[in-house]
């Protein structure tokens, strides 16, 4: 369960986004995996798993949830109508607690929606975590990587 690049935020504080990073991890026969040490702290409240976009799940704290439906209330994706947006967003939502161990338990539902299977990686980002198919990630990586390593434009 290595992870890249995961560091403290520029002020040195390791809080809600402190966990940046990929981090690989293993499916257990139960559906549970083991979220890595540096991601735990931050969802020790609560955490709140979803259908996100690109056929990956959305891993929220509970802080970072509440954060996401305050933006989201208003705010609907584009191309996709506002109701519809709610529907399909809220009607799969779980809220989960880690065991003792650091596990999570993913519903086979969502396991189904992301295609999960045995290898995963979880995407740690600054407003949420994403958990991917290991292959799924490294596809969706593969074809963006190129075009991000190229950018000018609008980078400091």
């Amino acid at each position: 369960m290595a992870g890249r690049g995961v560091t403290p935020d520029a002020e040195g504080r390791r809080d809600m986004a402190a966990a940046f990073g990929e981090f690989r991890l293993k499916l257990d026969d139960k559906g549970r995996i083991v979220l890595p040490a540096k991601t735990r702290p931050q969802l020790a409240d609560g955490t709140y798993l979803t259908r996100g976009q690109d056929r990956c799940l959305f891993l929220f704290s509970d802080a970072q949830f509440e954060a996401y439906r305050a933006q989201m209330a208003d705010n609907a994706p584009a191309g996709i109508p506002p109701m519809a947006f709610d529907r399909i967003f809220y009607s799969s939502v779980v809220a989960a607690d880690l065991d003792k161990q650091g596990r999570l338990t993913v519903p086979l539902s969502l396991r189904e929606y992301a295609g999960l299977e045995r290898d995963l990686v979880i995407v740690a980002l600054e407003r949420r975590m994403e958990l991917w198919d290991a292959a799924a990630w490294d596809a969706y990586y593969d074809r963006y990587v190129l075009s991000y390593s190229t950018l000018n434009e609008g980078v400091r």
